[in-house]
């Protein structure tokens, strides 16, 4: 593709780079999309975001990668495409109606609210205390709302596409929130670490590594469609 313009996709993490990456090529639409890994947590991904997007100049950018589900009606792997961006601030720049309408067409694509944290939200508590903030539909991310302020500085239209890893009812290993670098981002040694000194965390550790997994797939899939569905000039 062209070095300037087309589409941006944001991802905070490898798996889920990767797994778009392949789905854009088995689609056939790899040469019309960038995929750009900004990094997890709030601080790298508005970072990268703002690189990206300087670098690149696209017409529309796409954000995609797993959340908590912060409502009761949300299962492992549902998709919902940002119809509503904010962190405990305030709210983000809004997302394109049009660019979210397309989203919403693709099937089980539902509509919610993307609420974004500096620290992951652990346990079944903290989801409805967020929950309850953000109403509706809703899921918990760290990156969505520095994402949504990178487009509303460059003027370029977005939505983004969250799958959902952990469920509302979930506890999540709490060693977690002590795995966080200075940035927000996990630390993915010290996680492993931890978890060789609470061997009962595994299990749950090695079941979000495959709904990541999944995740990824079916967020792929997702993109490549709505990637396909965008007119360019």
């Amino acid at each position: 593709m062209d070095e300037t313009g087309g589409l941006l996709v944001l991802t905070a993490i490898r798996e889920e780079r990767r797994a778009i990456v392949r789905a854009l090529a088995a689609a056939g639409v790899a040469g019309r999309v960038r995929v750009i890994e900004t990094g997890d947590g709030s601080v790298r991904a508005s970072r990268g975001a703002r690189e990206a997007i300087d670098a690149f100049g696209p017409s529309h950018v796409l954000g995609a990668g797993v959340a908590g589900g912060l409502s009761a009606e949300l299962a492992a792997g549902d998709i919902v495409a940002s119809a509503r961006v904010l962190d405990a601030a305030e709210d983000a720049p809004s997302p394109d109606p049009e660019l979210l309408r397309r989203a919403l067409a693709l099937p089980g694509v539902r509509s919610g609210t993307v609420f974004s944290v500096l620290r992951p939200a652990l346990t079944a508590a903290q989801k409805a205390a967020l929950g309850v903030r953000a109403g509706a539909t809703a899921v918990v991310d760290m990156e969505s709302a520095a994402w949504a302020r990178a487009c509303g500085r460059a003027g370029v239209p977005y939505v983004f596409l969250r799958a959902i890893s952990d469920t509302a009812e979930e506890d999540l290993p709490g060693y977690l929130a002590g795995c966080m670098d200075a940035e927000g981002s996990i630390r993915r040694a010290a996680v492993a670490s931890r978890a060789l000194l609470h061997p009962g965390s595994i299990p749950a550790l090695l079941r979000m590594r495959g709904r990541v997994a999944a995740a990824g797939r079916a967020l792929g899939e997702a993109v490549a469609a709505l990637a396909a569905s965008i007119p360019l000039a």
